[in-house]
């Protein structure tokens, strides 16, 4: 994925600096970002409070967090299947889809600015401030 990327931001005539990395021990200073984005990731990274952790750990005060993810589902049936799934889905990949990423966010005092859900309450998306 990493030179599919390096290789469009060429075409593109952008300037990045890609690289590999642990989501639950980021390798930023600091208040490093003005705005962090993470999108249907947190469902597979093991620890995923420690993920939101460290995203807010490297953005600035007043600086923004983007998420968007699957979610435990606001439909009872759905919620029933995502349980089912779950059986196999994380002993054989480690894909959870009765997280609640919006409770690590509100823990850590941020301001969430918008949140909404879709698809049965399956996917969640949100937007939140880290106080300055």
């Amino acid at each position: 994925m990493l030179d599919g990327a390096r290789h469009r931001a060429k075409q593109l005539g952008r300037t990045v600096d890609l690289r590999v990395g642990d989501a639950q021990h980021l390798d930023f200073p600091d208040d490093s970002f003005d705005t962090v984005v993470a999108t249907f990731s947190l469902c597979a990274i093991p620890d995923d409070r420690q993920a939101v952790a460290e995203m807010i750990r490297v953005l600035r005060p007043g600086g923004r967090l983007l998420l968007a993810d699957h979610v435990t589902s606001t439909a009872w049936p759905a919620r029933l299947l995502q349980h089912v799934i779950e059986v196999f889905s994380v002993p054989l990949a480690g894909e959870h889809y009765l997280r609640r990423p919006l409770d690590h966010v509100r823990e850590h005092g941020l301001h969430v600015e918008t949140s909404d859900r879709f698809k049965f309450g399956i996917v969640e998306r949100l937007r939140a401030i880290k106080p300055a």
